[in-house]
């Protein structure tokens, strides 16, 4: 038998490998970007497990900075506002309370009204102070905002009315819960990655078809 050769033109499947070979940034930054949104999904559901009736405002806590072909990082965070406050349940210490007193104390409700959270809403200390009939400061013992009675309403003969203790001041505290921000992240990168991965994978070969 003699001799005989096959010659095999390989010059498509070069390209095709060159075309898959540039398409690989942008399957990465896809993937992480997958993984980054999901993270930032989870995150934020935690936040209702976590808390007692927390708002709106700390179930959106978290941000996505999205990964790109040239830097395939993204990076998952909370957002600054909710970070003043969330981040001691994450790294530890006390409760963040503001620049709303200078000692540092918790203000916690007493008779003073509350938002459908149980939370004082916000910026009504301030406005409740501006009142002639509402105070900061110590009565027997108990540092606060207290409202003084009203003449409107009194009774002749009727017993002095009483001071009303809106809120009180009490000493600030270590948190008693753990976020697990970075470990819920992680854990989650580590268990999706794979199938994040090889969806990212099958959808740059079919949009390159």
């Amino acid at each position: 038998m003699g001799d005989f050769s096959i010659t095999l033109d390989t010059s498509r499947i070069q390209r095709d490998l060159s075309d898959m070979q540039k398409q690989i940034p942008y399957a990465t930054s896809t993937a992480v970007n997958s993984l980054a949104f999901d993270a930032m999904r989870l995150e934020n559901s935690a936040m209702s497990e976590i808390f007692d009736h927390p708002r709106p405002f700390t179930t959106r806590a978290t941000q996505v900075d999205k990964a790109t072909k040239s830097d395939p990082t993204a990076v998952i965070s909370l957002r600054d506002q909710q970070a003043k406050y969330l981040t001691p349940y994450e790294t530890g210490g006390d409760h963040w309370v503001g620049a709303r007193d200078g000692t540092g104390d918790l203000l916690v409700p007493v008779d003073g009204r509350t938002d459908a959270y149980g939370q004082i809403p916000r910026g009504l200390i301030k406005r409740l102070l501006a009142r002639p009939d509402v105070f900061a400061g110590t009565v027997r013992g108990i540092r606060g905002i207290w409202q003084r009675p009203t003449a409107r309403g009194a009774r002749r003969n009727a017993a002095p009315a009483k001071l009303k203790l809106l809120y009180m001041f009490r000493a600030n505290k270590a948190v008693d819960k753990h976020l697990d921000f970075e470990q819920r992240a992680a854990e989650m990168v580590q268990r999706e990655g794979p199938k994040a991965i090889e969806a990212a994978i099958l959808k740059t070969i079919r949009t390159a078809r």
